[in-house]
């Protein structure tokens, strides 16, 4: 039996983790209601910016960014899953296996997915937010983050650890 099963700071984890990917998923679904909604009130919403002093366009700007927000949410609860399974087998006590190195590189690639995904995402509200200006004042900026990027390097070189720490286990239980 593992000395971390009662580790209370894995239990956070699990428990936030899960949390974290339920909201995920909620964001989601939320998006697909809200662009259907939007969709099947199109007139009323496009009434209700040029009202305000945004073009007609706006609309399509603000539909689009829909998609763009839950393919990158879709993308961080992939991530979340991935360390939620990690969380796991270091609860059993068995962190150090190929699955896990698969999974740290697997995060690795979505970190930097999201990444890439916040530029048109950013591109995309910039232009909503220059476009409603009249609407009110809210400040967008589009560009890729130095720690993700550095976080996508840690991942990267931990992936290479563990598949390294997997390996070495699996010499020596060879050798006895």
């Amino acid at each position: 039996m593992s000395t971390f099963r009662n580790d209370p700071l894995l239990g956070i984890a699990k428990a936030l983790l899960t949390f974290t990917m339920a909201m995920f998923v909620i964001g989601i679904v939320s998006l697909g209601i809200g662009a259907a909604v939007m969709l099947s009130m199109k007139s009323a919403v496009v009434a209700k910016l040029v009202e305000n002093g945004a073009p007609t366009e706006a609309f399509w700007g603000i539909l689009l960014l829909m998609p763009l927000v839950a393919g990158m949410l879709m993308l961080c609860y992939r991530f979340a899953e991935k360390l939620r399974a990690i969380v796991r087998t270091v609860e059993l006590g068995d962190p150090f296996t190929p699955d896990n190195a698969g999974r740290l590189r697997g995060m690795a690639w979505l970190a930097l997915a999201i990444q890439l995904a916040s530029l048109p995402i950013g591109a995309v509200a910039m232009w909503i937010e220059n476009a409603t200006e009249k609407m009110g004042s809210m400040e967008v900026t589009a560009d890729i983050s130095a720690n993700g990027l550095l976080l996508v390097l840690v991942l990267f070189i931990l992936a290479r650890v563990f598949k390294t720490g997997a390996q070495m286990r699996d010499d020596l239980e060879g050798t006895v």
